[in-house]
């Protein structure tokens, strides 16, 4: 809000009065993320240049992302992601990077080798679409980085077995940057994200993934400041630990609450995928009045699966309360920019 200088007290006094008073963020406020806004009116995630800084020093030292590095800005900058692997280790280390708007599998292929690109961050969808390609190989990338939506097994062997390379799962969120990395390569093959990110810790309580780091956000910005405890985040993540390894088994704000039960879709989603010929399910709850949710299922799968096929086979495998009383077969699961399934779209199919 711009107000002339030469405006009297009056005036001043009008034009906030009608615009209103902007109560004042934390000082050490440098940057300001916002949410993506899918359950409810955006937040603001404050960070601070400590923040930023640390996150991206845990990025490029549990990455080995290095200065002499080239990275492949195939993911929009203005996005957590993109921020924290693409603008930052340049700003930061002055790593380099190749931007480009075109997302053709075999221009990606191109691109990276003729500016010998070194480390190719990506989301699922992308990496699904190399995966069906024919001709190309990589030449000068050394690292694929999948993030920004959950990579599946079936996307992490193919493009394994198509360029004879593993691809690394980074799980993480715009509260408190990086959580957990796949060193090893093909963590979605084993159910899992990778372990903790170097200088992250974290812990299990109530089955939330609890996440303590300088990476940690101040807090929420919405009408009013809502911090964080300082160097801590509950996410809203379900999770469990598998060796070393961090297993997500849900998101809190997903179950679903049928008649009561509290339903976790993934369980189901689980059964659903071992049915011959579905490719892709996404399991929900859709508003049933009294009875609160009931639990509905989206496949994409080849003309032979059919309704009654999926809810017998859950029925032999699962409670009754958790069969899906509404089966969708379309053919492609909504999905935004970033990978991410719109469940708004799910409902309205």
């Amino acid at each position: 809000m711009l107000i002339d200088r030469d405006a009297s007290d009056a005036e001043v006094a009008r034009i906030r009065a009608h615009f209103g008073e902007r109560p004042a963020l934390p000082p050490q406020t440098r940057v300001i993320k916002l949410t993506s806004g899918s359950t409810g009116k955006p937040k603001g995630i404050l960070t601070t240049e400590e923040n930023l800084l640390a996150d991206c020093e845990q990025i490029c030292a549990t990455m080995q992302i290095h200065a002499d590095d080239v990275n492949f800005g195939a993911i929009p900058l203005s996005h957590s992601y993109g921020f924290s692997n693409l603008v930052m280790p340049l700003v930061v280390q002055g790593t380099p990077m190749v931007i480009s708007n075109d997302y053709l599998p075999q221009t990606i292929i191109d691109s990276c080798n003729r500016y010998r690109c070194t480390v190719l961050p990506g989301i699922p969808m992308m990496f699904d679409h190399l995966a069906s390609t024919e001709n190309g190989r990589f030449s000068t990338v050394r690292t694929f980085i999948s993030a920004g939506a959950p990579l599946t097994p079936s996307t992490s062997r193919r493009f394994r077995e198509r360029f004879g390379a593993a691809i690394h799962s980074f799980y993480g969120c715009s509260e408190c940057g990086g959580i957990s990395y796949d060193r090893l390569g093909a963590a979605a093959e084993r159910g899992s994200v990778g372990s903790a990110m170097n200088g992250v810790t974290i812990s299990i309580r109530d089955s939330r993934l609890i996440v303590r780091s300088n990476s940690v956000a101040l807090g929420y910005w919405q009408d009013s400041f809502e911090p964080f405890a300082r160097g801590e985040f509950i996410t809203d993540d379900l999770a469990e630990m598998r060796d070393d390894e961090v297993a997500l088994i849900g998101r809190a704000s997903e179950l679903i609450n049928a008649a009561g039960k509290k339903i976790n879709p993934r369980e189901i989603e689980h059964i659903i995928l071992q049915i011959d010929g579905v490719r892709q399910v996404k399991v929900y709850g859709e508003p049933a009045g009294a009875r609160g949710e009931v639990v509905a299922a989206a496949i994409v799968a080849t003309p032979e699966v059919t309704r009654e096929q999926v809810r017998a086979f859950c029925r032999e495998r699962l409670s009754l309360h958790k069969v899906p009383r509404i089966v969708k077969l379309i053919e492609r699961i909504p999905v935004d920019e970033r990978g991410k399934i719109r469940r708004s779209a799910l409902a309205e199919l």
